[in-house]
């Protein structure tokens, strides 16, 4: 008999403005019937959309701060024990057991048990990123949740998160897990040679709402072409490349770039594009929401990837903004990073480049200052967008995933295609 699946989703924080990517998620989940309830262990910084407020998504949040200050978190600990040993005195108990270890002494799992409540067994508990997963270990250790755990993993929480706290950091988390979904190949290689069992890993790639980034017909446009480039401004975006190639393109490119975003090196950036005479070629735009960058891959031309491998390790795991660029017809630039060359193929929906090429860079800019290279490539990128990251098609993938683990009955066959559907268990 079919039931309702109760899936807990676990964020870092809900809503953040940066995961819109976690927010489509949720929609998605509820969209298709899920009891679903969202552990925020810390507060959100974003604003609700009017979709998320039609399905209600804030009476969803379980709104937890474990960075609350921790003379604070200390202070509210004898009530919150009271109150949970009235109501389930395991996990009253198991919250402070030493075994826990900081997050218990701290209060950190009591400030987690406080917002879940009366908690019990989920279908399924699905956690956004390594560390989330890390920590939902110890809540279940402590009995104040229960049910089968599965873990994506999207770049960082890979690639810093191993080389900051060595091979073993989730030697417990790949044990405990019952599926751990890395969002490309090139990541779920990493999981498995930091130990993940081949058998618990599965791709899952992220998906767009397509109707949000329509296809774009480009010819015959006037004026100079765009080049488009999206993401905060850190070191592991490798905006300073795309400066330095666009100097060495020079007069063979017909080219004006738009960068998008902010972040700590935005200064560095802005006074390398004056030394490099480019002042009036290359426009700084700041942040801007959803609907502005929309409109922006609409305006533009070419949208160009050129991410590197930070002094601290941190990766792109597949930046969703290259499908969302790509949904609208444009050629890409990416670089041969973690999983770029999965979705840009070089020579029909872009080129790919080696990390920190600028010559090669420039000489793929040249390449697409010819309008029919560009035009050439459109209906591929869109192709690309469409096949392997519809977000309705990736939303029947997860539930089915996460189906699959908890033994639901409802809900697609957890064996079936979905839009990227062979590596549902290529590692598998």
């Amino acid at each position: 008999m079919n039931h309702r699946p109760r899936i807990l989703l676990v964020a870092g924080g809900f809503p953040l403005a940066s995961e819109t990517f976690v927010r489509e998620q949720c929609l998605q989940l509820v969209e298709r019937g899920v009891d679903l309830e969202i552990l925020a262990i810390r507060p959100g910084d974003g604003t609700w959309t009017a979709r998320e407020q039609k399905a209600a998504i804030a009476d969803r949040i379980l709104a937890a701060n474990i960075d609350r200050p921790i003379i604070e978190r200390v202070a509210r600990m004898p009530l919150r024990f009271a109150s949970r040993l009235v109501r389930d005195p395991a996990s009253a108990v198991g919250a402070v057991n030493p075994a826990r270890g900081w997050r218990g002494a701290s209060g950190q799992i009591l400030e987690i048990a406080a917002a879940i409540g009366r908690g019990g067994r989920y279908d399924a508990i699905h956690c956004e990123f390594g560390p989330m997963g890390r920590i939902m270990v110890e809540v279940i250790d402590a009995g104040v949740v229960s049910g089968p755990m599965s873990v994506a993993f999207y770049g960082y929480d890979i690639t810093r998160e191993i080389q900051k706290h060595g091979e073993r950091v989730y030697e417990t988390l790949f044990e405990r897990a019952s599926m751990l979904l890395p969002n490309s190949r090139y990541l779920a290689t990493r999981l498995l040679e930091a130990g993940a069992p081949p058998e618990k890993v599965r791709v899952h790639r992220l998906g767009i709402r397509l109707e949000d980034f329509p296809f774009v017909d480009r010819r015959g446009r006037p004026g100079p072409p765009f080049i488009l480039a999206v993401g905060r401004l850190v070191e592991k975006k490798g905006f300073e490349h795309l400066i330095r190639a666009m100097r060495l393109a020079g007069d063979r490119s017909v080219f004006r770039a738009r960068i998008v975003g902010d972040g700590p090196l935005r200064q560095p950036l802005e006074a390398l594009a004056r030394s490099s005479g480019l002042s009036d070629r290359i426009e700084f735009l700041g942040w801007r929401s959803g609907r502005e960058v929309s409109e922006l891959m609409a305006e533009a031309d070419l949208f160009v990837a050129p991410s590197v491998t930070a002094s601290d390790g941190d990766m792109e795991g597949m930046p969703l903004v290259i499908t969302e660029a790509m949904s609208t017809g444009l050629p890409t630039v990416g670089s041969r990073h973690s999983g770029i060359p999965e979705v840009v193929i070089d020579g029909e929906n872009g080129l790919v480049v080696d990390e920190g090429d600028e010559r090669g860079l420039a000489e793929a800019i040249v390449h697409f200052s010819d309008v029919d290279h560009r035009l050439r490539a459109a209906s591929s990128a869109r192709a690309t967008a469409e096949s392997m990251f519809d977000s309705r098609k990736q939303g029947d993938e997860i539930l089915a995933l996460l189906n699959a683990i908890g033994g639901s009955e409802s809900g697609p066959n957890p064996d079936a295609s979905g839009a990227d559907g062979s590596e549902i268990s290529e590692f598998g």
